[in-house]
């Protein structure tokens, strides 16, 4: 499994307070890509010392995830499939743009008033993703997720993709979420992007049973 990390360790402009708080649309190729390339890169080191392209797996939560479907947009053939987590590189949209109020064609359009080419990116690369005529990727998504919870249902629309609303709350099948450390523990609900963190909490493990059925019928697949 290739985890993609959220990681400003490759050089470029995307750094965190403005990656895509800009005016103008982008051009040339933005630090996403060039961590698409690292991926790619690290994908064919496994190639090398004989590991089959079909039981090499990318994965990523937040921005991670959003990486996940773009690589295997564009590479699909590279690895044996993708499983993305929570999607979101632009911030908490669904909350500070009030999706659940508003619905998400104003929100996006307030968004798009205020960072226009950090919008057009974002459109850019979802657009990219549906291109493809299937794109072999577990996505995983929460409706109270305040990145972009609300706004994931444009995944419904991606040949290919199968997406899994977690949940509705912050319970999977009756059990309550919770997130553990070494030594502590804490309430899903009780931190401060309770949706975002869903995949983490120890109630996920639900879903463990889909992810491995999921990766042997993509590893099984002529």
């Amino acid at each position: 499994m290739v985890y993609n990390f959220c990681t400003n360790y490759l050089a470029g402009d995307m750094s965190p307070k403005n990656y895509w708080k800009f005016k103008e649309p982008y051009e040339g190729i933005h630090k996403l890509d060039k961590r698409i390339e690292k991926n790619l890169e690290l994908v064919d080191e496994f190639v090398k010392i004989g590991v089959p392209r079909k039981q090499i797996f990318i994965s990523g939560h937040s921005c991670g995830g959003l990486l996940t479907l773009m690589l295997l947009a564009a590479h699909p053939d590279k690895v044996g499939g993708g499983i993305s987590y929570m999607q979101a590189c632009y911030g908490k949209l669904s909350k500070k743009y009030k999706v659940k109020k508003v619905g998400s064609e104003e929100a996006l359009a307030k968004f798009a008033k205020k960072y226009p080419g950090g919008a057009e990116l974002r459109q850019r690369q979802i657009d990219n993703i549906k291109k493809l005529n299937s794109v072999p990727v577990l996505a995983f998504t929460h409706p109270k997720d305040n990145y972009e919870g609300l706004l994931s249902d444009w995944l419904e629309e991606v040949p290919g993709v199968k997406r899994i609303i977690i949940s509705e709350d912050f319970k999977i099948n009756k059990k309550t979420c919770v997130m553990k450390g070494k030594d502590w523990e804490e309430n899903v609900s009780k931190q401060k992007s309770p949706g975002h963190t869903m995949s983490q909490a120890d109630c996920f493990q639900y879903y463990n049973p889909t992810i491995k059925d999921y990766i042997a019928s993509r590893i099984n697949e002529n």
